[in-house]
């Protein structure tokens, strides 16, 4: 009986030492709330031995309707530091966020409030005078940004400031060449007006001189009347508008049916939700010259 005790304890050790997680796959040194964000902290990380994860990593064109599932409410308690874009995006999880170590990155960035079309929601919420959140899709905006969390990062873990102030330098010189790239690609346009069915780019529209001749957030349940539609065939047909713009995570309907009524092409933007905002802001140039050019 003594021998099969034994045995049977060390069956259980061996159990446990399986189901224990390995060595090293703990909570990260950095959570980033979106892919924006975590960019930002990958490059400034280079070369220091900090790790950041990503909270928020599904398809989504905006946060309005965001919920944390349980798994993210539990990465967001064991985080050691909680990295925001801020500007009100984050603003669902404020309860989650409470107590934790919460860094925003946003401070010094002119903030737009949501412009463009007048859309009655079927949810009962007025959206007309939002801030809108989507500030990385300027490129000096993300230098911004950079800096920000550079300063952040660099006072949390003075050993690694210097290396991260050269991430920071060598990032921040990428996106000066990103802006030139756009200024130079967008500069020869046949049109300079956007229509868009999803309200965040405006940052992205001022950065490269163009204007914003309608926009429309379209959510879930939410679908524009048929007036507010007319209004879009209209504009589009008045100014010789040639394409309109959804979110490349968003509804297309309503940008079909704008098509269909004025023969303008349909195009997908990215707010870089999902991959980073570089990717998403040299996407959106190259998208625009091929739609506008």
């Amino acid at each position: 009986m003594k021998k099969l005790r034994i045995v049977i304890c060390l069956l259980a050790v061996a159990l446990l030492a399986g189901c224990a997680p390995p060595a090293g796959t703990g909570p990260a040194d950095i959570l980033a709330t979106t892919g924006p964000v975590a960019e930002i902290a990958g490059e400034l990380t280079e070369n220091t031995g900090l790790t950041v994860d990503t909270l928020i990593t599904e398809s989504v064109s905006c946060l309005h309707d965001y919920s944390l599932s349980v798994r993210q409410m539990q990465a967001v308690q064991k985080s050691s530091l909680v990295l925001l874009s801020g500007c009100g995006l984050e603003e669902f999880m404020a309860d989650a966020l409470a107590g934790r170590d919460v860094i925003e990155i946003a401070d010094g960035v002119a903030v737009h409030e949501v412009s463009g079309h007048d859309h009655d929601h079927e949810d009962g919420h007025d959206h007309e005078h939002e801030l809108d959140p989507h500030i990385w899709l300027d490129p000096d905006n993300l230098a911004i940004m950079t800096h920000n969390a550079a300063e952040a990062l660099s006072s949390r873990w003075p050993e690694h400031a210097e290396a991260i102030e050269k991430n920071a330098s060598a990032f921040c010189a990428e996106l000066a060449a990103l802006k030139a790239y756009g200024e130079a690609e967008l500069s020869n346009l046949h049109c300079r007006e956007l229509v868009t069915f999803h309200d965040g780019f405006s940052y992205f529209a001022e950065a490269f001189d163009l204007s914003i001749a309608a926009s429309m957030e379209i959510e879930a349940g939410s679908e524009p009347s048929a007036r507010e539609l007319c209004e879009i065939v209209d504009l589009v047909r008045e100014h010789g508008i040639p394409a309109v713009f959804t979110e490349k995570n968003g509804t297309v309907d309503a940008a079909g049916i704008v098509s269909r009524e004025t023969g303008a092409s349909v195009f997908a933007l990215d707010m870089g939700m999902e991959d980073g905002a570089t990717a998403a802001i040299r996407h959106n140039i190259d998208t625009i010259r091929e739609a506008l050019g």
